[in-house]
């Protein structure tokens, strides 16, 4: 279920070339800002959560392929990604540039392959997976929020679950009050966002009403407490027998 995920291969680049020279390692800080325009400014990860290393080498490698950086120049420009601590710990795993420190990594699909099983392995992921399946609507969340809630669920599992399985969760975790409607307006080329729209809007619905029902209760309970118990105008003045 999860060999595509810790297959490093998953992650490999279109540019394959390993050829890393005097040119390549002249040209790799223009190289790099290239890749972090693509990556996004300030997006390095710290190794945490660990779980969120698919989403990272995801990442990378759209940003490597988006500007035909090779695996050779990839493997030398991924620690500067990183930040604190994992960037201590994916330094102290790669050969220096200059040689004297050989590495225990000295290519791009090692270096992915020592990611993947330094942050994850197999029985956290299927803790996170269960947790994914368990996962409903909580009190105090909107449904926006919960569908939020299961595509982080989603990354945390290494994007094993498509759309479809996704949204299905979503219609199955809902409050009951917009189950119903989701399920039957829910088709195969609606997004997940447009199913929590549909979601919230009668969710919404739903809280305003009960949210009226209760102010009318509570309107009633105030006036019963004005009122005065039945007979006590009564017996109020009646003297007491000898």
């Amino acid at each position: 279920m999860f060999r595509d995920v810790f297959d490093c291969e998953s992650y490999s680049l279109v540019n394959k070339s390993l050829t890393y020279g005097s040119r390549e390692a002249h040209t790799l800080g223009r190289r790099k800002k290239d890749v972090a325009q693509s990556f996004g400014v300030r997006s390095e990860w710290d190794g945490t959560p660990p779980l969120k290393v698919f989403q990272f080498l995801r990442k990378f490698a759209k940003a490597c392929d988006d500007n035909d950086v090779s695996e050779a120049e990839a493997f030398f420009m991924l620690q500067d990604f990183t930040k604190e601590p994992l960037r201590s710990e994916v330094m102290s795993v790669m050969p220096s540039r200059h040689g004297g420190n050989p590495g225990e990594v000295n290519s791009y699909l090692e270096l992915i392959n020592w990611m993947l099983r330094y942050h994850a392995d197999e029985a956290s992921l299927a803790a996170q997976v269960e947790e994914f399946n368990r996962a409903t609507q909580t009190p105090g969340e909107s449904e926006r929020t919960f569908a939020e809630r299961l595509r982080q669920l989603n990354v945390l599992c290494g994007f094993i679950h498509p759309q479809g399985v996704i949204k299905g969760r979503f219609v199955e975790g809902v409050h009951r009050a917009a189950r119903v409607t989701v399920r039957e307006r829910n088709t195969p080329s609606m997004t997940l966002a447009e199913l929590a729209r549909i979601a919230q809007t009668k969710g919404d619905e739903y809280r305003w009403i009960v949210s009226d029902q209760r102010r009318e209760r509570e309107k009633e309970a105030r006036i019963a407490e004005a009122m005065p118990y039945p007979g006590r105008a009564a017996t109020s003045h009646v003297s007491p027998q000898p």
